[in-house]
């Protein structure tokens, strides 16, 4: 394949992609073509320069996704703090015979993200010219999709793309290792008397009390638990690998936290939340119907509250939904 085809062949990969994920490993996959690098990644840091992210790629197709326990070298550390002070968007530096490149993929409060590229030899012009027109379609096509993802008002997650991401919850359970403590969640939340906001105040207040709601979820959760508006006043959060009790720590801190939203003539906000553990073998509309039953309950006895599916079910308040996929294709 000629080197033009063979950029057209992955300028046409970015472009098939509709998911983020799937869109940064096509980067890596076309970076590892064109370059032969030794190891390529994609690293996520949170507004805290915490790393909440890593996607690398190393000889062969495999692809590494890591959320937890990632490990971010010193002098990695420095190289990417030298960008961030002198507002670089790349970077290329040489140690121990090789050459390791930084690219700038996306900069806000909320996080930042780089391209780190290691190399035996130096890139030639050309090379680093493709390199370059490469970056600035994946960052004009990642835009795009983001746009297509996102609620307009509140920037979380629309409801169009609750069904790939949960697909991605699937997969990843697939894996599980059936010891593990740990677990994922889906959590429904509503805000108490969203009606009467509205009807007193205004929409335009109404639509300012779902912002506020918005920012505190990010503040609140971490960068990898998956945030969406459903519509409303009704948000959906997916959290993935957490103890029962780390669960009901961040929920019940989230109850805490939406509180401190203080508008003129407005009673404090408060919001009702049910909840269910993830089952791999579950179908997902029964597993959303488990957490619309626990939000029902949280609703009907006091609102403020956060609930927990099976804490009913033990409790004789709701009757156990399971219905498995069976072998039929839902997806």
């Amino acid at each position: 394949m000629s080197i033009s085809n063979n950029i057209l062949h992955h300028i046409e990969n970015f472009t098939s992609q509709r998911d983020k994920e799937l869109l940064a490993f096509s980067l890596l996959k076309s970076i590892r073509d064109i370059l032969s690098p030794i190891r390529t990644s994609i690293l996520t840091l949170n507004g805290q320069d915490e790393p909440t992210m890593e996607i690398s790629l190393s000889n062969g197709e495999s692809c590494e996704y890591r959320y937890q326990d990632i490990r971010v070298p010193e002098s990695t550390r420095a190289s990417l703090d030298y960008i961030n002070t002198w507002h670089l968007d790349e970077l290329m530096k040489a140690h121990d015979d090789q050459y390791t490149s930084f690219h700038v993929l996306q900069q806000s409060r909320q996080l930042n993200q780089y391209l780190i590229i290691t190399l035996d030899n130096k890139p030639g012009r050309s090379e680093s010219y493709i390199i370059k027109g490469m970056l600035s379609i994946y960052s004009n096509f990642s835009s795009l999709l983001a746009e297509a993802q996102t609620d307009e008002l509140t920037g979380l997650m629309n409801r169009k793309t609750f069904e790939e991401s949960i697909v991605k919850l699937y997969q990843g359970s697939a894996f599980k290792d059936d010891n593990d403590t740990r677990s994922n969640w889906i959590a429904i939340i509503d805000i108490d008397h969203f009606k009467v906001i509205n009807d007193s105040a205004g929409h335009l207040y109404g639509d300012e009390v779902l912002i506020h709601m918005s920012r505190i979820l990010r503040q609140t959760f971490r960068q990898d638990d998956m945030l969406f508006r459903f519509g409303g006043e009704e948000f959906v959060i997916l959290m993935r690998d957490l103890t029962r009790e780390q669960c009901a720590t961040m929920l019940n801190a989230l109850l805490t936290n939406v509180q401190s939203i203080v508008m003129n003539n407005l009673s404090p906000i408060t919001i009702s939340a049910g909840v269910c553990e993830f089952q791999n073998d579950t179908f997902h509309v029964t597993l959303m119907d488990q957490a619309d039953q626990a939000l029902y309950y949280s609703k009907k006895n006091g609102r403020n509250r956060v609930t927990f599916y099976d804490e009913i079910v033990a409790a004789g308040l709701a009757k156990s939904n399971h219905v498995e996929h069976g072998d039929i294709d839902l997806f």
